[in-house]
Parts: structure tokens; C-alpha cells; sequence
């Protein structure tokens, strides 16, 4: 069970934000020539086939954006309009545009934060000390998955100059790393997500379901059924949950929701369906977090949380009637598990209750959540005042994580002047429910 049921009191954690420069490396030269790790002899971390350091092999390209990198990246500190929540506020390298939306993604380990924007064709990462300082930046095939893994590491699956998919274990600087295990892979098919159980690595792709253990990827049609071999190029992944030896996939289309539970080697255990579950407002920003031995997704406006099981039982918890969205539109959301405790943070009119105006600005706020009570946040906590208003709530990107102690968090968002932020703080200012900062 991700998250204990007893409320445990917020811990107030204290981030000094210094500016530093911010190195650079190329692991992945963007144009479909992938350069990757070697292990080496005896566990070695030593890099055999990827970029120099100086990131100038051959076709090779720095990470740019944000400065040079031996200039001195200043960090951005919060004025009085901020919440006390939020102890530092980082420029990020990325702006969105009409033809370049920001995808960010965040994730964080007992040793760093990364930062992630999934541009079409490169996987642009940035990463950071848990206080703010800059450290360093790698460009990845655009579909390569990273994820938190053993402390201090990062979990990077991309392809090898093979073509193969690896699984290899990282550092903060991305710059040197140990594979872990490789499976063979297709030219044509594209990652979609990871997750690790105790003795393997599960990547789904659009064509496979790949276990890194068995070394190869079973084919959809075979795990879903012929009718289903294309089911997840033209669809999106919700979320996943490990149990054991098995994988909770929840995935659908506009308005459908799909589950089903697959083992560690391909085999089929369970699947369902339910039509119309997104309803009017679609799917577009429907996620689901691991939970209770499953998944709780969350979707919809107002925004409704409802558990999904191993067993692919649905139980419809509550939706959120405090932190109102404007009714047009859904907006993302991103949860965390913070010492312990259940926080959501999404865009919201709130500290106002009328969500009937488009033009009504948007601010991005932390709910602490009671399952007991889900109409109403436990607390609320302010993090920043973006501007935005309502219709295009929907493309602006809201990610977090928390630090492996509980303590505090990580979260990317974006403004209304397309520019994109990465804040850092901890929710000992959270007030009372009804009570704004």
C-alpha cells in the first residue's frame, strides 16, 4: 500500500537555493543514432560507447538551453506573491509554443532531481541537487523511459548502438552509468512506459511487452488477443502498478478504460473494459499513480479519484469539489506520496469558486487528501500564480515527486507566458481546508 491511512503532520524542511553552472552531455545525437552505456568488466561504471564528455562524437549534440555551460545559471527567487510552500523557483530551458508543446515530466531519488520535457524528437533531461543546484543535462531518444532506482540512482531505458533496448543504472550527472540487461527490440516500435518488480524490468512498447529478464518481448496480439495487436498505438497509458510477479495496465482511448493484468512473462491473467467511463471531457489528462495495491486514477472535472484493483475491481471514490477547474476543460494532475500522506497539485481558480468563466486565471495548488472526506482537501497549499487561464488548461504540463525522505518536493508547471518552472519546496505552510494561503 502506497500510502499509510493515519494523518502524520507535515514536516517543515528548510532549501537554500544557490546558483551553479550547469555541464552538459549528449547521449543521444537525435536523429535516430542512439549511443549507450557499457557496463564493463566487473561492474565497472565506465561508459564504452557513449558520447565523449565533451559531448563532440561524432554527430553528437549538447544538451542547450538555459545558458552555456560554463556560465552561471541564476536561480530565481520567490517574491511576496508566492507561497511560503515553495522555498525556490528554477527557470527551466524550455518554453512551449503552438508547435512545440512542453511534455515534463519529474522524478527524483535520495541524491537528485530530473527533469524531463519529451520533445518529438529528443528526450531533453535536466537535473538538480535536492536544494536547487544545477547539474547536469543528457538528450535521449525521444522515447526513452527514466525512473528512480536503488537511492541514489536513475533507471535509463533507451536502445544500445544495436538497436537493442538496455536497462541501465545512472547517476546524477548522466554521464556514466552500468548496464543492467538488454532485450531485443523491433526498428518500428516505440517505448511507452516501465515499471521494475523485485527480480525483473517491464517495458511496454506500442508492438510488445518486453521483459528484460527473459531478454524479448511478447507480441500484443498475443498477449491481448489478435483483435488487439495495434490496441496501444492509438491509445494512451494511464498508469501501471507491480505486484508480485504481475503488472496492472490501465489504458484506453477518449472515452474507454481498459485494464488488464499480465505476468512478468506475457501471459494474460485478466482484462476488462468500460465504455464511455471519461465521459464528454474525454481522457486526455487521466493518470493513474500506484495505490493501495493498485492504481488510483484520477480524471475528470471535478476532479474524481477511483481505485483500480489486481482483481480489476472499480471503486469510485470521490471527486473534488474545492479546487475548482474551469468547466470546459480537465486539467493535469500529478500526485505524490509525501511522508506518507496522499497530495495532488492541479491548476485551480481557487482561492474563487466560480468556474464558469474561461478568462478566470488558474493557480496551481497542493490538495492534501483524506479519503474519508475527498469533497474537500485536508489541506491546500498555494505553489505558484501562473496566470493561465481556462481553455487551454488541458496542454499545460503540471509533474511532481517527492524526495525519498518524505520531506519535501519537487514540481514542474508551466505560466501563461509559455514559460516553463521547476519549484522545489515542502508543505509545512499547508492551512486548513476553506482557508487560503
Amino acid at each position: 500500500m502506497l500510502f499509510r491511512s493515519g494523518r502524520a503532520p507535515w514536516i517543515v524542511g528548510s532549501l537554500l537555493l544557490v546558483s551553479a553552472g550547469c555541464s552538459r552531455r549528449n547521449l543521444d545525437i537525435g536523429d535516430g543514432t542512439p549511443a549507450g552505456f557499457d557496463a564493463g568488466k566487473g561492474g565497472s561504471s565506465s561508459v564504452t560507447d557513449a558520447a565523449p564528455p565533451d559531448g563532440s562524437g561524432a554527430g553528437g549534440q549538447a544538451a542547450t538551453g538555459g545558458g552555456s555551460g560554463t556560465g552561471q545559471r541564476q536561480i530565481g527567487r520567490l517574491d511576496a506573491a508566492e507561497s511560503s510552500c515553495v522555498t525556490g523557483a528554477i527557470p527551466l530551458p524550455w518554453s512551449k509554443t503552438p508547435s512545440k508543446p512542453l511534455r515534463l515530466a519529474v522524478v527524483a531519488n535520495s541524491d537528485a532531481i530530473a527533469v524531463m520535457n519529451r520533445l518529438p524528437d529528443r528526450l531533453d533531461v535536466r537535473t538538480f541537487g535536492h536544494d536547487g543546484t544545477a547539474i547536469g543535462g543528457f538528450q535521449f531518444q525521444a522515447d526513452a523511459q527514466l525512473l528512480p532506482y536503488n537511492d541514489d540512482r536513475f533507471l535509463l531505458v533507451s536502445r544500445s548502438t544495436t538497436g537493442d533496448f538496455m536497462a541501465t543504472s545512472i547517476g546524477r550527472t548522466l554521464t556514466g552509468g552500468a548496464r543492467l540487461a538488454t532485450a531485443t527490440s523491433t526498428a518500428t516500435e516505440h517505448m511507452l512506459r516501465v515499471v521494475s518488480l523485485a527480480t525483473d524490468t517491464l517495458l511496454l512498447t506500442d508492438e510488445n511487452f518486453v521483459s528484460f529478464a527473459s531478454g524479448h518481448g511478447v507480441p500484443w496480439s498475443n498477449v491481448l488477443g489478435t483483435a488487439d495487436k495495434d490496441a496501444f498505438k492509438s491509445s494512451r497509458v494511464f498508469g501501471l502498478a507491480a505486484q508480485d510477479d504481475r503488472v496492472l495496465i490501465a489504458w484506453g482511448g477518449s472515452t474507454d478504460l481498459r485494464l488488464a493484468v499480465v505476468t512478468a512473462g506475457g501471459a494474460l491473467a485478466t482484462q476488462g473494459q468500460v465504455g464511455g467511463f471519461f465521459g464528454d471531457l474525454g481522457s486526455a489528462t487521466a493518470t493513474a499513480f500506484p495505490y493501495a495495491g493498485g492504481l488510483l486514477l484520477l480524471s475528470g472535472n471535478p476532479l474524481r479519484m477511483t481505485e483500480l484493483g489486481f482483481d480489476l475491481a472499480r471503486q469510485m471514490l470521490g471527486a473534488n469539489t474545492q479546487l475548482r477547474t474551469f468547466q470546459r476543460v480537465t486539467s493535469q494532475v500529478a500526485l505524490i506520496d509525501l511522508g506518507g500522506e496522499p497530495v495532488a497539485f492541479w491548476l485551480t481558480v481557487f482561492p474563487g469558486t466560480d468556474a464558469s468563466q474561461g478568462a478566470t486565471t488558474h493557480q496551481l495548488y497542493g490538495c492534501a487528501l483524506d479519503f474519508a472526506k475527498l469533497g474537500t482537501c485536508d489541506t491546500t497549499s498555494l505553489i505558484a500564480d501562473t496566470g493561465l487561464g481556462g481553455y487551454t488548461l488541458e496542454d499545460e504540463p503540471v509533474a511532481a515527486a517527492a524526495f525519498p525522505d518524505g520531506h519535501a518536493f519537487a514540481i514542474a508547471h508551466s505560466d501563461v507566458f509559455g514559460q516553463s518552472w521547476l519549484r522545489i519546496g515542502d508543505l509545512g505552510c499547508a492551512v486548513p481546508t476553506d482557508v487560503a494561503p
